[in-house]
């Protein structure tokens, strides 16, 4: 199994963390292929640097993506860093930006 397929183990230390992660239970949805890709997700804990996502399609999800916050519409770049499941953790690659009108 390789390491993109898997859930890291939780740190023994919680200060290890780059950021505090806070549970949540937002919709939002993840965008790919310019913006002609849409898969609905929620957001299950996020921090300032990434967040963990369930997502009932996760195997289709490439590894470069955008999510998409419906609570804000704001978007931010994202890289895959891990799979389980139904479950996949990102970690941000931009500052959240405005999301442009959309057709989905």
């Amino acid at each position: 199994m390789t390491e993109i397929e898997k859930e890291p183990e939780k740190a023994e230390d919680p200060n290890k963390r780059i950021a505090r992660r806070m549970k949540t239970l937002k919709s939002a949805k993840i965008v790919f292929m310019n913006q002609w890709s849409v898969i609905d997700c929620a957001v299950r804990d996020m921090s300032a640097t990434g967040a963990k996502l369930v997502c009932a399609q996760s195997a289709t999800v490439p590894n470069q993506i955008r999510l998409l916050m419906l609570s804000d519409n704001m978007m931010r770049n994202a890289t895959v860093v891990w799979r389980k499941e139904d479950f996949i953790g990102i970690h941000f690659t931009s500052e959240a930006y405005p999301a442009p009108p959309r057709k989905f």
